[in-house]
């Protein structure tokens, strides 16, 4: 189990875990087998709220997502915490998963409190060929993507746009589009601008690629 439910924070309380649940976790097809055969439901959730599909995803059992699949396993369903099996897959960068879930009809642009949707996450933890692979299946920008255009305004309305060209977790590099309300130059929260000014001759300006922080980054755009 990953402490208790996948989604929530560590040292959310724990329950006993499920016959079904363990046999998922540890990818034991035979066992899996046996129990959906007795009628185990693959969609229960145990007492901490994980569903056995999220819990092989999260270890990393192709064989046994498989198994649970094909015995009826919804992909969509979310555990306790609202994480999708596919949040989870792009999460730990389990493209072969990931794969696997989309072509059983997992849904994409689910989004989950915290983590976003599965491209969000797939992008902020660096796995580019599974991003990649979410966009063919249909996955939405977030506003916040690559090739997606934002816009940093963290000090009195003044500041800059870009377009993200990556996402390192909670980092995001940036080529500046424009300057906006800063002809002569205004100063800028380090972690936004790197230390710079904005605009002026020594500030940043169109075409320099900066590191801005998540918390910078605004969807609406700068007030012209």
């Amino acid at each position: 189990m990953i402490g208790g439910a996948l989604g929530q924070a560590p040292g959310a309380s724990t329950a006993p875990e499920t016959a079904f649940q363990k046999a998922a976790r540890e990818g034991d097809l035979a066992k899996l087998r046996s129990l959906l055969d007795f009628g185990a439901d693959p969609n229960q959730r145990d007492g901490n709220g994980n569903r056995p599909l999220i819990e092989t995803v999260a270890a990393g059992h192709l064989n046994a997502v498989r198994v649970l699949l094909a015995a009826g396993a919804n992909p969509n369903l979310t555990s306790s915490g609202g994480r999708t099996p596919l949040i989870e897959a792009a999460i730990r960068g389990r493209i072969a998963i990931a794969r696997l879930l989309i072509s059983a009809g997992a849904d994409p642009n689910i989004s989950e409190r915290g983590a976003g949707t599965a491209l969000e996450a797939a992008e902020r933890e660096g796995h580019t060929e599974l991003a990649a692979l979410l966009r063919r299946s249909g996955a939405r920008a977030s506003g916040r993507s690559v090739g997606d255009k934002v816009c940093v305004r963290p000090w009195k309305g003044d500041g800059y746009c870009g377009v993200v060209e990556a996402i390192d977790r909670n980092d995001y590099r940036l080529r500046v589009t424009e300057i906006v309300g800063c002809p002569n130059s205004c100063p800028a929260m380090a972690a936004c601008s790197a230390g710079k000014p904005v605009g002026g001759s020594n500030g940043l300006k169109a075409g320099d690629i900066i590191t801005a922080a998540s918390s910078c980054l605004t969807h609406t755009g700068v007030p012209k």
